[in-house]
């Protein structure tokens, strides 16, 4: 009896044992699932987690996002781009202040002045005074881009190899009137009437409209003369610097070698290059230059005419060549 309960106690303790081993693993396994179980993906609205989302669509989401200007950003944006480039405007227009508060206070010699300059990379020139004037020998500056578009015509009428290039540097180096009456000549095909009118057309076409030849050099000037003007020849000068101008860096070459220094380039310092090209009668003192300064490159021209005083207009070119320089650097 003894040995039948002693067994059925051992059953019943195994049983026990069994039953909470089995309590136990039921409880511990929906913990481990429940600590187990990923959380679900915080989904973007393009439907993508952050973690997968391509770099190059974060970009674009970001440039679509940027809000885009409206008409009245964009204008205030124009207005700071405009207001940028004013201090150029500025100065044309501070030039063009100063020019004529030296003219009108310092120049003494009489009849009339126009003074004009610019940078040759600029839209604006400054200018004092201006309209046609004589030109006196700054016609040959136009005469030389007439031959030049005419190239074929007057080197056929050579005497001897390169005489064209020897008659244009005499006429731009010396201001050689007689090398400037056989150019004419010669564009006309041996007739002087001729050849003028094709430096008129020449002017024409390029939009020099206060610019006439109306006579060849040291001829009377009773029925009609040589005009151009302040900012015909800046405007010649500025195109001529682009390579606007057939035979531009010839022209521009021999002004380099003018043997006439006395009036814009003695407002110059020494060591600064300047090429010009003077012009002058008994009552007129003209003078047209480009001045490659070290603050940029730029033009400028000043004609007078019907002087009582041509050294004190000389002397005035000399003073405002000086001035410009000043303003440009």
């Amino acid at each position: 009896m003894r040995k039948q309960i002693k067994i059925m106690l051992a059953v019943l303790i195994f049983l026990l044992i069994v039953l909470a081993v089995i309590v136990v693993f039921r409880i511990r396994r929906p913990e481990e699932e429940k600590s187990g179980e990923k959380a679900p993906p915080v989904r973007t609205e393009e439907g993508k987690a952050p973690a997968e989302q391509d770099p190059a669509e974060e970009e674009e989401e970001e440039q679509a996002g940027e809000v885009p200007e409206t008409e009245e950003a964009q204008a205030e944006n124009v207005g700071e781009e405009s207001a940028e480039a004013s201090p150029a405007q500025g100065n044309v227009q501070e030039l063009t202040g100063r020019l004529e508060q030296l003219v009108s206070t310092e120049y003494t010699a009489g009849g009339s002045v126009a003074v004009c300059a610019g940078r040759a990379d600029g839209a604006e020139l400054a200018a004092s005074g201006g309209g046609a004037m004589q030109a006196a020998s700054l016609i040959k500056l136009y005469v030389a881009g007439t031959v030049y578009e005419n190239y074929g015509t007057v080197s056929a009428q050579e005497t001897y190899s390169g005489e064209t290039e020897s008659l244009l540097r005499s006429m731009i180096t010396v201001s050689d009137n007689t090398a400037c009456n056989t150019l004419v000549t010669r564009l006309g095909s041996g007739t002087a009437g001729n050849g003028m009118g094709l430096v008129n057309q020449y002017c024409a076409s390029h939009g020099f409209s206060d610019t006439h030849m109306g006579r060849l050099m040291l001829q009377p000037n009773d029925a009609d003369d040589n005009y151009t003007s302040v900012r015909d020849c800046c405007n010649f000068l500025k195109m001529a610097l682009a390579g606007q101008l057939q035979g531009s860096d010839s022209i521009l070459g021999y002004m380099n070698q003018q043997e006439r220094r006395g009036k814009i380039p003695a407002g110059i310092p020494s060591g600064v290059t300047v090429g010009n090209k003077t012009g002058e009668l008994d009552d007129v003192e003209n003078d047209a230059a480009v001045v490659y300064a070290p603050g940029g490159t730029y033009v400028i021209c000043a004609m007078s005419e019907n002087l009582a005083n041509p050294g004190a207009a000389r002397q005035f070119i000399v003073r405002a060549s000086g001035v410009v320089y000043e303003m440009m650097q």
